[in-house]
């Protein structure tokens, strides 16, 4: 992304930090946890499981990815399954 916008990396992430409030790790992580989200309260729930979803948003390691949805949603992916 640097490279494309013709600035350091460190700029980039200066900027980011600035104009969106959080480094663009943790941009793309919470647009990640936003779309998991998106697929647990969708009809694709039904026919797929809580790891195929998570896997498929790139979230390999379960328990780190269940801790980070929690920190972020206040509750569990499958308490948001539930749903």
């Amino acid at each position: 992304m640097a490279r494309a916008a013709g600035v350091s990396i460190r700029s980039l992430q200066d900027g980011f930090k600035r104009y969106v409030g959080m480094s663009p790790t943790e941009y793309l992580r919470d647009v990640r946890l936003n779309r998991v989200r998106e697929d647990l309260l969708s009809e694709r729930a039904l026919s797929t499981s809580i790891a195929d979803i998570a896997f498929s948003w790139g979230f390999t390691h379960l328990g780190r990815f269940a801790k980070t949805y929690h920190d972020r949603f206040g509750e569990l992916p499958s308490e948001t399954l539930r749903r």
